[in-house]
């Protein structure tokens, strides 16, 4: 969305392209030399180009807003490549052919101005070799008159000097004669040309434009996202292996389920009256049953059940966090299985919070009427009931857990949802429960993380006797009963 949003803002620009073939490069001397490309560059990027440009245009362009929009490159060391970006397609042509045109009138007048000053030097040079080269001649007239005369005492040095004399002579007239062939030779010098007017203005396709947009915004955002989500979980002190659940807890995780929770109070109705429990639900929810009874069945016509004698019902509290609506449908799916099990269940509302009122609504609806065969719903736990099971719900506070007054007999258990508690909270909770008087049994595991392999059913000391098994690199360690263990049972 922030690429496309750009290229709505900012659409492509056209861009016109012109080509400048720069004059050969001569030293002082008149020597080609080798030309600085960079240098170039720099010059067609100058104020002494883009001002003379931005005053050719109508409307003007400070040398600013020029070199925003004019981009210069060299392709080769003689060729100059000046491409020019803006809104209209007239424009983008119209600051190429002007900032072509500076350039070419500034390289102009610079070889202009070489030709100048050198044909200056080999003038002055010239006057000063005839200048040396008319005293070198009065030279030789002297000495020769002198030798004609017969007046000098000394006519074998005359002879001497007259020799170099005339062999100087010989010299400066050799240079005098190559300055003016120099001088006659200096003609002006090709300036720079333009081998490629500026080209028809064009831009990318939109649909390019937004495809590259959106695929860079997209991956900018994957690589944000991918750092937060690194750095947020470095932080995130919330537990989601059963084994650290059960370990923060001090309890055994006695099943791990699917939550089937409801946003409504509709929904909740629902849920009580008609929810079907699935064949790894019952699985599940039947094991923890057989523990938290200390596996004595309490499910009518169970064959373990017939001819035992009546026992005291169990009164079972479900404890969740507040805010973890995948923990609060734990106790309302327990009771739902209990009761199609042969039951006589009852479900208590016992201390809910404003995250838990869909739930109360509903059984404040449902209160005092069979919600399903052998499920009932109360308000409050009744000392005398007809009830095998009472099933309280109570939803606690993280930072300061509180819990209603049940009765003595009632045992715990706490349900929480994979990465809804850190174990700070479950410590906190696991305080006020004992502060209470309630015997923790244990905790249900609500949706379980896909990727954990751990069952949270042995804590830490027990977890370190047993033996690891090799697994799969995607894996985590399964635990193997320990040699001694596998001995005794051979």
């Amino acid at each position: 969305m922030a690429g496309a949003a750009l290229v709505l803002l900012r659409p492509p620009l056209y861009t016109s392209t012109s080509v400048v073939l720069l004059p050969s490069a001569f030293s002082f001397s008149g020597e080609t030399t080798a030309r600085d490309v960079e240098t170039q560059v720099r010059i067609a990027r100058s104020h002494a180009v883009l001002d003379p440009a931005g005053q050719a245009l109508r409307p003007s362009m400070s040398v600013r807003a020029l070199n925003r929009n004019v981009t210069v490159t060299a392709p080769t060391p003689d060729v100059l490549e000046i491409v020019a970006e803006a809104v209209t397609p007239e424009r983008a042509r119209a600051i190429s052919r002007a900032v072509t045109d500076a350039q070419v009138d500034y390289m102009s007048s610079s070889v202009s101005s070489l030709s100048n000053a050198q044909r200056a030097a080999l003038t002055t040079r010239e006057s000063e070799l005839t200048s040396t080269l008319d005293a070198v001649r009065d030279e030789i007239e002297s000495a020769a008159d002198r030798r004609r005369s017969g007046t000098s005492a000394r006519d074998d040095a005359d002879a001497t000097v007259l020799a170099q004399l005339t062999a100087q002579e010989a010299t400066l007239i050799l240079q005098l004669d190559e300055v003016k062939d120099r001088l006659a030779g200096i003609e002006p010098r090709a300036a720079a040309t333009v081998i490629q007017e500026a080209s028809p203005a064009e831009r990318p396709t939109l649909v390019t434009w937004f495809t590259w947009a959106v695929l860079i915004g997209a991956v900018a955002l994957t690589a944000l996202a991918s750092m937060a989500l690194t750095v947020a979980g470095v932080r995130d002190r919330r537990l989601r292996y059963r084994d650290d659940l059960a370990d923060a807890l001090g309890r055994p995780v006695l099943a791990s389920v699917r939550s089937r929770s409801a946003r409504s109070a509709a929904g909740w109705v629902s849920l009580l009256s008609g929810h079907d429990p699935g064949p790894t639900e019952v699985w599940a929810f039947r094991q923890a049953l057989h523990q938290i009874t200390l596996h004595d069945p309490l499910r009518a016509g169970h064959p373990a059940a017939r001819g035992s004698k009546p026992r005291r019902p169990l009164v079972l509290t479900v404890i969740s966090f507040s805010g973890d609506s995948r923990g609060l449908a734990v106790g309302p799916q327990l009771a739902t299985y209990a009761a199609s099990t042969g039951l006589r269940t009852r479900l208590v509302t016992a201390q809910g919070d404003d995250s838990s009122a869909p739930l109360w609504a509903a059984c404040a609806r449902m209160e005092g009427q069979a919600v399903r065969p052998g499920l009932s719903v109360d308000s409050q736990v009744r000392p005398r009931t007809e009830a095998d099971l009472t099933i309280a719900i109570a939803v606690t506070d993280r930072r300061e857990p509180s819990l209603p007054v049940l009765p003595d007999e009632a045992v715990a258990v706490l349900a929480v949802s994979s990465g809804s508690a850190t174990a700070d909270e479950l410590a906190r909770a696991a305080v006020s429960l004992d502060d209470a008087g309630l015997r923790i049994l244990g905790m249900i595991v609500a949706d379980p993380d896909v990727t954990d392999r751990t069952t949270g059913r042995l804590l830490q000391p027990e977890r370190a006797q047993e033996v690891s098994l090799p697994t799969r690199l995607t894996g985590v360690g399964v635990h193997a009963p320990a040699a001694s263990t596998r001995r005794r049972q051979g």
